[in-house]
């Protein structure tokens, strides 16, 4: 698949030199080829910021880059790293091709030595094929390429008219560096760390791989640091034929080592590890890095999930995470600030959904106690009814990226599960795809993609598709009501939620304009992500609906509102019991558009967000009325004399709460029934509209389940609108 280095690590001891000076022009990939682009001399080339991402469109989806350089004065080897480029991208130096990469995310390069010349000319061509036959699509960009998160989503079906077009992301968007070692690099540099008593063990193992000719002997020193401790060291000696690879492993000891915890149940504590590889005594590469001590036990079968950290059960509370479609524009303030947000939320996970994001976000979530669930950038159907050369290249592209994920990703303690494809054809959700789903569209692979995973890594469990033992709940927005929620019991709920606009004041309707009143199938609202169909079914309704554009937004953000906080509160009661987890769908918007976010794209808070902070709060109390009538678009409705059933449940997620408590509540009516006759307001007026009470209950641990104090029957008979506070 890829005829390049794999360099997941930084290799060079002082650092690497960015290239500057790019230049660019747009031909496909045979037609620069014939007219000799590879050389450098040929072709209309303009000025080009790298690292910048692009946009491939139908007819313009391949971009060549140039850049000239001199040869550096090292009298070692000389590497050319890439940091990222989508999607796949072919490499010349004056003239040579050198070979290619296929993936946007995994860090790649080449040893440039042997081909340098007192001054050099770098030619880059990268492609990111623009697929609209969705179902047999067969390139791995995940919800960039796919789905209704994007700008122009799958659900406008290719029908709105111009200037709207289907973009998929292109080009060099990471730094381009050269780097000086010397003979011997590290393909890749595993940690996998474990506590014995108050010991802690490491087990590293480095690929050593030699660049040169010749056999090369030397030592590989492993330095192991933590806060306030002397570093422990320890050193092995190697030796490696010429153009040959070798592993190399020892165990390091770190004696009273500390365990790495989410940030609701203690400090994420980090070590540091250096490993510098020499030659005949010579540094030639330092590689450096960062682990946790913890331990992930999540099981996820049909019959059931567990989650366990550090031998706690846990309830994860998180959000889905798509950050933005611009990746180049995403930096580690960007994701501090947002781990940030999820914080406040009280979430303490986060999925980063069907794709792979820069490798700075999941060393701010080991910062910062965020766990985090790791996806391919698969999602929906691929290769359905593709020629077979098309299936077996994608078959080959997933397993070469499963390993680039797992070797880049695989020391971050923050991340406690792969999932290889999100959304698969297999699953039973994805039953209404007819003939796709019955031919169970990419299951092998999808299970080849899962054992890799393990084995390459077998502290964590991977998933093979998430909608598979996992919950994608969206009752209430497509499909069936909100009341489904009530009765769902998933093992996992990994996505649910709703749309809506932004808030009022958002700079993001700068972008979509104020312009009111719209069309229901309003282009522009299309293109930025609005589902017609689900805000007509189920939704806050459609624009036509509405006299304003405030009006519609503040119907929108509460119906959102709603039903978060209520899909929240239904999973949380059944803690343990039956459900393991819930992800909100999702944490932001990646664009400014009409989303799903917690946030719009100017990370502008909606409605949502404070009442999945509420839902989310370690000790809650939750309302839960039974027997009761939906009422549209939301709200609980009984007929007049019949009882108000209602259960308070208690669910604590706090370590530090325990003990007895007091639960007081109170229900009252706010508004009577409108246009009544005046014996029916003398009736009215005698009868009950308010009750209260108190009940004592013992508040559960953190690792028991949610606990139910008290049931409630409510005799109401006075008509009107209540509201129960507790």
């Amino acid at each position: 698949m890829n005829d390049s280095l794999f360099l997941p690590h930084p290799q060079a001891p002082d650092g690497g030199r960015a290239l500057s000076g790019w230049e660019c022009c747009w031909m496909p990939l045979g037609e620069g080829e014939a007219e000799g682009l590879h050389s450098g001399r040929s072709g209309r080339w303009q000025h080009v910021e790298v690292p910048a991402q692009q946009a491939a469109v139908a007819e313009r989806s391949a971009i060549w880059y140039r850049t000239r350089f001199s040869r550096p004065d090292y009298a070692g080897r000389i590497l050319l790293r890439f940091g990222g480029a989508f999607l796949a991208a072919n490499v010349w130096l004056n003239g040579r091709l050198l070979g290619s990469h296929y993936g946007y995310f995994a860090p790649f390069g080449f040893d440039l030595t042997p081909y340098l010349k007192p001054e050099n000319t770098l030619v880059v061509c990268c492609e990111s094929p623009v697929e609209t036959d969705l179902a047999a699509k067969r390139h791995l960009l995940g919800w960039f390429g796919d789905g209704d998160a994007r700008p122009y989503p799958a659900g406008a079906f290719f029908s709105l008219p111009e200037p709207y077009r289907w973009e998929v992301p292109l080009g060099l968007w990471r730094p381009v560096e050269l780097e000086f070692v010397d003979g011997v690099v590290v393909d890749w540099l595993r940690l996998r760390p474990r506590l014995e008593a108050d010991v802690g063990r490491l087990e590293v193992t480095a690929r050593l791989r030699n660049l040169d000719g010749r056999e090369m002997q030397g030592e590989v020193a492993v330095a192991v640091s933590g806060a306030g401790a002397e570093p422990v060291r320890l050193r092995r000696e190697y030796r490696v034929g010429g153009g040959l690879e070798q592993t190399v492993s020892m165990t390091v000891s770190v004696p009273h080592a500390r365990r790495w915890s989410p940030w609701r149940f203690g400090p994420a504590e980090l070590y540091a590890v250096e490993a510098a590889v020499t030659v005949g005594g010579r540094d030639s590469v330092v590689v450096k890095d960062s682990f946790g001590f913890r331990d992930v036990d999540l099981r996820a079968a049909h019959d059931g999930w567990s989650v366990r950290l550090n031998g706690r059960p846990m309830f994860l509370r998180g959000a889905n995470y798509m950050p933005s479609f611009r990746l180049d524009q995403l930096s580690a303030e960007r994701f501090r600030e947002d781990i940030g947000l999820a914080r406040e939320a009280n979430l303490d996970a986060l999925r980063v959904h069907a794709h792979v994001l820069p490798e700075e976000f999941y060393r701010e979530a080991d910062s910062a106690g965020m766990l985090v669930i790791a996806d391919l950038p698969l999602t929906l159907a691929y290769a359905y009814h593709a020629p077979a050369e098309d299936a077996r290249f994608f078959e080959e592209a997933v397993r070469a990226q499963v390993v680039e994920a797992a070797e880049l990703l695989g020391n971050r303690p923050s991340v406690v599960a792969w999932v290889a494809h999100d959304d698969p054809p297999w699953t039973s959700a994805g039953a209404d795809l007819a003939d796709v789903h019955t031919v169970r569209q990419n299951h092998t692979v999808d299970h080849e993609a899962k054992a890799l995973f393990e084995e390459i890594d077998p502290s964590r469990r991977a998933l093979a598709g998430s909608g598979d033992t996992d919950a994608h709940l969206y009752a209430g927005w497509r499909g069936s009501g909100w009341e489904a929620l009530h009765e769902a019991e998933p093992h996992f709920a990994s996505e649910f939620g709703a749309q809506a606009l932004p808030p009022a004041g958002s700079p993001v309707w700068e972008e979509l304009g104020l312009r009111w009143p719209v069309a229901d199938a309003e282009p522009a609202w299309l293109y930025a992500g609005f589902q017609a169909a689900a805000w007509a079914t189920h939704g806050a309704g459609l624009p036509s609906q509405f006299g304003s554009l405030e009006e519609m937004t503040e119907a929108s953000e509460a119906y959102q509102a709603f039903l978060v906080g209520y899909a929240t509160d239904e999973f949380r009661r059944r803690k343990f019991e039956h459900c393991w987890g819930a992800l909100v769908y999702h944490l932001v918007d990646p664009f400014p558009g009409i989303g799903f976010g917690m946030l719009d794209a100017a990370r502008r808070p909606r409605l949502a967000y404070q009442r999945l902070r509420e839902a989310m709060a370690p000790l809650r109390l939750i309302a839960d009325p039974g027997g009761f009538t939906p009422l549209s678009p939301f709200g609980f409705g009984y007929q007049p004399g019949t009882p108000v059933l209602v259960r308070l449940v208690v669910v604590n997620d706090d370590p530090a709460a325990s003990g007895p408590a007091w639960i007081r509540w109170w229900v009252g009516r706010r508004r009577s029934r409108p246009e009544r006759s005046g014996i029916t307001v003398l009736r009215d007026a005698v009868r009950r509209k308010s009750y209260s009470g108190e009940v004592a209950c013992a508040l559960p641990t953190c690792t028991e389940p949610a606990l139910q104090a008290t049931a409630l029957s409510l005799p109401l008979v006075a008509e009107g609108d209540y509201r129960l506070e507790a």
